[in-house]
């Protein structure tokens, strides 16, 4: 549903208390959606994958033709397959707009 589409992660808070917090936008793509089990896949694009925290919570901003979305949760593994650095980003609480501030419903 949203393959492709470029995507803005940002950290909003560190979980772990000896963590380092990070302000920085990292630059990613939507690889796959799964829809049931609310996990995207992101592509990392100019980073390393030790640059994502796996004690954080993310805000993660999708551009699509129509809208600007985002998604807040977790990325709960890092991996790098066919020459691709995959992030697997656990969803929490749907997607909401961010010009309306209202969430909108899972699409199939």
């Amino acid at each position: 549903m949203y393959e492709g589409n470029p995507v803005d992660l940002q950290m909003e808070k560190i979980i772990s208390a000896d963590g380092i917090f990070d302000d920085s936008t990292r630059k990613c793509r939507v690889h796959k959606y799964d829809v049931e089990e609310d996990y995207i896949y992101l592509e990392l694009k100019d980073d390393s994958l030790t640059d994502i925290s796996l004690d954080a919570k993310y805000r993660c901003y999708i551009s699509t033709k129509s809208e600007l979305l985002y998604c807040t949760g977790v990325v709960k593994e890092r991996f790098r397959t066919e020459d691709l650095n995959i992030l697997k980003f656990r969803i929490e609480n749907g997607f909401y707009n961010v010009y309306e501030g209202r969430r909108m419903t899972k699409r199939a």
